[in-house]
């Protein structure tokens, strides 16, 4: 009346908790791949922003360059200066450094404005370029 049970179901007695453990692992591994993707992502779109406004303030850096070349009141000057625009709400710390150089191409007259704008926030840091050849 009291059978033994067969002896391939003693070897698989436990296998239901070490496939349970294996399978927690791996979720938990996955759980963790993904958290790693989404926060890598958001830093990625901070240092974006940033190198987004340090552009803006090298591409407003090059406008007041050129104003001040070819000034309204005529009275124009080739020369370097550093715009500090961390006052304005759109680019918090960020600054621009202008330089002026006159240049003959083909003998004629060009002026070159370089803007380098340069923005940070915390340990980060952007820097964007923008050259502007111009003549009167």
């Amino acid at each position: 009346m009291f059978r033994k049970p067969p002896v391939s179901g003693v070897k698989t007695r436990g296998s239901g908790l070490i496939a349970a453990i294996a399978l927690l692992v791996i979720v938990a591994l996955l759980a963790l791949a993904i958290t790693r993707t989404v926060t890598l992502g958001a830093g990625s779109v901070g240092i974006d922003i940033l190198s987004q406004r340090a552009l803006l303030s090298a591409s407003s850096g090059a406008q007041l360059g050129l104003n001040r070349v070819f000034a309204p009141s005529g009275a124009g000057a080739c020369a370097g200066r550093v715009w500090d625009f961390s006052t304005l709400n759109g680019l918090p710390a960020c600054q621009a450094t202008v330089s002026c150089d006159s240049v003959l191409v083909r003998g004629r007259l060009f002026y070159q404005v370089r803007s380098t704008g340069s923005c940070s926030a915390g340990a980060e840091q952007a820097e964007r370029v923008v050259l502007v050849r111009a003549t009167p």
